[in-house]
């Protein structure tokens, strides 16, 4: 089932959580984006999925 949150709001949350240095920043945003869900926002912190996955977009631009 893909995710609810808007797929800019999931990409803002996995770029937070990859750039937080401490567990206070990662506290901080866990509580920022906790409306997209903790299952989804733990699947972008532990890169096991991306934005794109959990939305369901299949026609995803690759690079390269």
């Amino acid at each position: 089932m893909p995710a609810i949150a808007p797929i800019e709001d999931l990409r803002a949350a996995q770029e937070e959580l990859l750039a937080a240095k401490d567990i206070d920043e990662l506290k901080k945003d866990f509580k920022k984006y906790r409306r997209i869900g903790w299952k989804n926002i733990c699947k972008l912190w532990l890169e096991e999925s991306t934005p794109e996955k959990l939305k369901g977009e299949r026609n995803q631009i690759r690079e390269g």
